[in-house]
C-alpha cells in the first residue's frame, strides 16, 4: 500500500528544516518586540544612559559649561531663551492673583519672545546659552543635570547589585534548608532588619559617617538594608522547586548542595530576579534623591538629582527650573525603568500569551 502524507494548509513545499524550534528566550524576545510601550521605554532609558555617560563630551562640545563653575553675577537666571518672556510670565501669574482674573492677552507676547530666544540659542555657540537657567551659585542647571545622572544611575546599579547578591544567596539558602535551623537564622536576621525604622537609620548613619555620603558608601547602605524582600520572595519559590523530580535526581547522582542551588534552582527563578533588579534600580534612584533632598545624601560639590532638588528649596516661585530640571530627569528615568520592568515581567511569564 502506498504511503499517504497529511499536509496541513500553508505547509506545502516546506521541509523540516524550515521549522525552527522556539526556545524560551526566543519567545521572550518575540514578546518584547511586539510590546511597543516597552520598546519606547527602552529607547527612553537608553537615551538617559547615553546623555549621562556622555556628559563630559556634551558639556564641553555642546553646552560649553563645567558643572562646578560658578558665576555669582548670573545667580538664578532664567533660561537664556526665556530672558524676555520670563518677566512677562511672572506678570501673568501676578494678574491671576488679582480680583480681575488672568490677563491672557500676555501669552502671544510670551510665545513670540520665547520662540525668538530659542532661535538665538540654536544659533549661538557653546557657552553662550543656559538652556535651563542657572542655580543659586550661577552654575548651568542642564550641565549639572546630566552630570547628576552619572551619580544617580551609578547608585541605582550598585544598590541593585548589592541587594540582589545578598537577597539571592539568602533566599536560595533559606528556601533549600526550609524548616531547619538555617532557615530560622536567616528569617531571624530578616525580621530584625525589617523591624528597624529604615529612614531614620539611614539619616543617622549618613549624617554621622561621611563615608556614607559618597556614591559607593550610600549604595552599600541602601543595598545592605534592601535585600530582605527579594530573599522572602525567592524562599517561597525555592521551597516549591526543591521537591521537584530533577532536583531529587540531582541529589541521587551526588551533586553538591551549592551545585544544585546555583546550577539547577537559580536558573528557574532568574526571570523573577531580573524583574526585581530592574525595579530596585528605580527604587534606589528615588531613595538617593530623597536622602539628598533631606541633606544627608550625596554632598556638594558633586551633582546628583537629589542634592539639586535640595538646593532648590524655597526657589520654586522665583526659579522653578531648579525644581523642574532634576524632577524631570528623575521622572523620565524611573518611568522608563518601571515600564521596562513591567514589560519584562509580562515577557518572562511563560503562561502569558502574546496577542
Amino acid at each position: 500500500m502506498a504511503e499517504q502524507t497529511l499536509t496541513l494548509p500553508g505547509q506545502v513545499g516546506k521541509s523540516q528544516e524550515d521549522f525552527k524550534e522556539l526556545t524560551y528566550w526566543g519567545a521572550v524576545r518575540r514578546k518584547l518586540l511586539h510590546d511597543k510601550i516597552t520598546l519606547a521605554a527602552m529607547a527612553l532609558g537608553l537615551f538617559m544612559i547615553i546623555i549621562t555617560l556622555g556628559a563630559p563630551w556634551i558639556a564641553n562640545n555642546i553646552l560649553g559649561y563645567d558643572p562646578n563653575d560658578t558665576n555669582l553675577r548670573e545667580r538664578n537666571d532664567p533660561p537664556t531663551w526665556a530672558a524676555e518672556s520670563w518677566p512677562m510670565f511672572q506678570e501673568f501669574t501676578r494678574t491671576c492673583q488679582g480680583a480681575e482674573g488672568c490677563n491672557w492677552a500676555l501669552w502671544p507676547g510670551i510665545f513670540s519672545a520665547s520662540f525668538a530666544g530659542l532661535r538665538e540659542c540654536f544659533g549661538a555657540g557653546p557657552g553662550n546659552c543656559h538652556w535651563l537657567g542657572t542655580d543659586n551659585a550661577g552654575r548651568d542647571v542642564l550641565t549639572r543635570g546630566i552630570y547628576g545622572g552619572r551619580i544617580s544611575l551609578r547608585i541605582g546599579a550598585y544598590v541593585a547589585a548589592v541587594s540582589m547578591t545578598l537577597g539571592v544567596v539568602a533566599g536560595l539558602v533559606s528556601g533549600y534548608y526550609a524548616a531547619t535551623w538555617i532557615d530560622d537564622v536567616v528569617n531571624a536576621v530578616i525580621m530584625t532588619l525589617g523591624s528597624i525604622p529604615l529612614l531614620f537609620l539611614l539619616i543617622i548613619l549618613a549624617g554621622t559617617f561621611p563615608v556614607f555620603r559618597t556614591p559607593e558608601g550610600l549604595s552599600f547602605l541602601l543595598g545592605f538594608f534592601g535585600w530582605m524582600g527579594v530573599s522572602r520572595l525567592l524562599r517561597g519559590q525555592i521551597f516549591s522547586i526543591r521537591e521537584r523530580e530533577y532536583i531529587i535526581a540531582s541529589r541521587a547522582t551526588g551533586a553538591s548542595t551549592w551545585r544544585i542551588m546555583f546550577r539547577h534552582m537559580l536558573p528557574n527563578v532568574s526571570s523573577i530576579i531580573i524583574v526585581i533588579a530592574i525595579f530596585d534600580i528605580a527604587s534606589a534612584i528615588i531613595a538617593e534623591a530623597g536622602l539628598s533632598f533631606l541633606g544627608v545624601g550625596i554632598g556638594p560639590p558633586n551633582a546628583s538629582w537629589g542634592n539639586m532638588m535640595n538646593g532648590s528649596l524655597g526657589s520654586f516661585t522665583n526659579a522653578p527650573w531648579l525644581v523642574i530640571t532634576p524632577g524631570l530627569f528623575i521622572f523620565m528615568t524611573t518611568l522608563s525603568i518601571y515600564l521596562i520592568g513591567d514589560g519584562l515581567r509580562d515577557a518572562l511569564d511563560p503562561w502569558l500569551k502574546n496577542d
